[in-house]
């Protein structure tokens, strides 16, 4: 990563928390760990969706995974960071092979038609700083986005909102509640697999979903 983008990291979490979720930029084994959840040999026609890719920590790994195959698709709120991300793609080498199959889009993924385009969809959108009706729709409007036998990968930090309900107020408490209810009944509805990745700021877990 770039030496000014944990920097731009930290004002932009700062300034924009609710949609940052995050006080530093995921970890290498965090990113590396996320990557190696797309195949080994990804085919030319496979596409990919990466959502909050931030300041691009988890978008170098998946690009080096795809190597010059496929298609990626960065969908990302913060201008600041779309800036970050185009820099990056255009100079540093873990994009080499796959600079002209990158896509940057600035805005809200909902925006997103929801039609069958993805092979994989990779989030790190900050559910628990979202209301527990708008992560049923960001999950059903990425399975929707999904082809037949798409995978969702979306990572989350280890037990943080068990972690934040004793220093909250009682409406954020009843929030972080609805938010894990929503999760766990949509993990469990369909075949998933998943991962912690200690060496990371906090620690996470990499949830795989089946669909089809």
């Amino acid at each position: 990563m770039g030496s000014a983008s944990p920097i731009a990291f930290l004002k932009q979490s700062i300034k924009e928390f609710r949609t940052v979720g995050a006080v530093a930029p995921s970890s290498m084994f965090l990113a590396r760990g996320i990557a190696r959840k797309l195949p080994a040999e990804i085919p030319d026609d496979y596409h990919v969706l990466e959502v909050g890719s931030g300041t691009g920590s988890v978008t170098g790994a998946i690009a080096k995974r795809m190597n010059g195959r496929g298609h990626l698709d960065l969908w990302e709120l913060s201008p600041e960071f779309c800036t970050i991300l185009r820099q990056r793609i255009a100079a540093e080498k873990d994009f080499d092979s796959m600079r002209s199959r990158i896509k940057v889009h600035e805005g809200d993924v909902r925006d997103l038609p929801k039609r069958p385009k993805f092979n994989a969809i990779v989030s790190g959108l900050p559910f628990s700083n979202f209301t527990a009706d708008e992560v049923e729709g960001f999950l059903e409007h990425f399975r929707a986005l999904l082809k037949p036998g798409g995978t969702l990968i979306w990572f989350e930090y280890v037990a943080l909102r068990r972690l934040q309900s004793p220093f909250v107020s009682k409406a954020r408490r009843e929030r972080l509640k609805g938010v894990t209810t929503v999760t766990r009944n949509f993990i469990h509805r369909y075949h998933y697999k998943q991962e912690i990745i200690s060496l990371n700021l906090p620690p996470a877990r990499i949830l795989q979903l089946k669909f089809g």
